[in-house]
């Protein structure tokens, strides 16, 4: 063979190996991988993507996400309980491999950053993205002006009537609760202790927004607004605004809230309502014979709670009642059930 025919062959090899690498690099599904042996080539698989992503709504009803080039899009309705974690089902290409894996339990809040890695180790990042569908709450109506006091569970809720709020997103965290004084226009935020459906039993018997009114809040006429994702609401009547009286109970109360409790001994045990600082001493007992009681510490009282210590001796079983002893008065009793370990 000449040199010119030579020249030519091997030219034409050359040619033909420049042919079969461009094919498997123009393959998007594979990745070349060469091997120590020259022109030994083999397909491997480079899917680095999300081909599904299914999660459990707090009815176990299954939401899909959309996805994009590198997002993850739930979409969640105001309606709906947000829920602090997820646990997705992650579908992924053939071979590859994403952290957090599947079935993993992760924050579930915008940003979370998922990593899919192929088999020939090239990566791709998906952010998840919550899309939030709200519909706009109804704001309640109050005719008459109304007087709240400081350290009762307060709410505003919707117990069937049309002219109460609703349309609510059941989420606490997206809520606030708060008051702007008449004179000033100073605001006071209250603390919210739940928003939801109801429970149907007390203290959160009904759907709604329940509260405390801020200690620190000076007595007077206020307007109450509830700020619910994007929206404000007020009171619809507007020439009945500013007219809510913010005062101290007059008589001793102790509300539900908090209750039931479980507690190890030498743990303390919260109560809320209003002069709890007139509270001498404080009784666990059990209305089958109520003759039989344990007290409890006094650790803080101020006017809107008071702190109470299980003692070491006190044996464990569960307590139906409470009851309250303020010097001269009459020993007032609560239904507060607490277990004790």
């Amino acid at each position: 063979m000449n040199k010119r025919n030579t020249a030519n062959l091997l030219l034409c090899k050359a040619a033909t190996l420049f042919s079969a690498l461009l094919f498997f690099s123009c393959d998007t599904e594979y990745v070349d991988k060469v091997n120590d042996i020259p022109g030994d080539v083999i397909k491997v698989p480079g899917y680095n993507q999300i081909e599904s992503f299914i999660i459990k709504d707090a009815e176990n009803n299954t939401l899909s996400a959309a996805l994009t080039e590198n997002e993850i899009v739930i979409t969640w309705s105001n309606y709906m309980t947000l829920p602090e974690t997820i646990k997705p089902t992650i579908i992924l290409g053939q071979e590859a491999a994403i952290a957090p894996a599947s079935g993993t339990e992760i924050p579930f809040k915008e940003g979370t950053l998922f990593t899919v890695t192929s088999k020939a180790g090239t990566k791709k990042q998906y952010t998840l993205k919550i899309d939030l569908r709200q519909k706009q709450p109804r704001a309640w109506t109050a005719h008459h002006p109304e007087t709240l006091y400081k350290g009762l569970l307060q709410s505003q809720v919707n117990n069937g009537q049309t002219d109460h709020i609703d349309n609510l997103w059941l989420s606490q965290k997206e809520t606030k609760v708060y008051f702007v004084a008449t004179t000033d226009q100073k605001e006071y935020t209250a603390e919210t202790v739940y928003v939801g459906k109801g429970t149907g039993t007390s203290p959160f018997l009904n759907y709604g927004v329940y509260y405390f009114l801020p200690e620190n809040m000076p007595n007077g006429k206020y307007d109450l607004r509830i700020k619910n994702g994007a929206y404000t609401l007020q009171n619809s009547i507007v020439e009945n605004r500013f007219k809510i009286e913010i005062a101290d109970s007059p008589d001793f109360n102790v509300e539900r809230y908090g209750f039931p409790a479980t507690k190890n001994k030498g743990e303390t045990i919260e109560v809320r309502g209003s002069q709890l600082n007139t509270i001498t001493a404080v009784e666990l007992f059990n209305y089958e014979d109520p003759n039989v009681v344990y007290p409890l510490e006094i650790v803080n009282v101020t006017s809107y709670k008071a702190v109470f210590k299980v003692p070491a001796n006190t044996p464990p079983g569960e307590y139906f009642a409470m009851r309250y002893k303020r010097g001269n008065s009459d020993p007032t009793e609560t239904y507060s059930p607490v277990t004790i370990k």
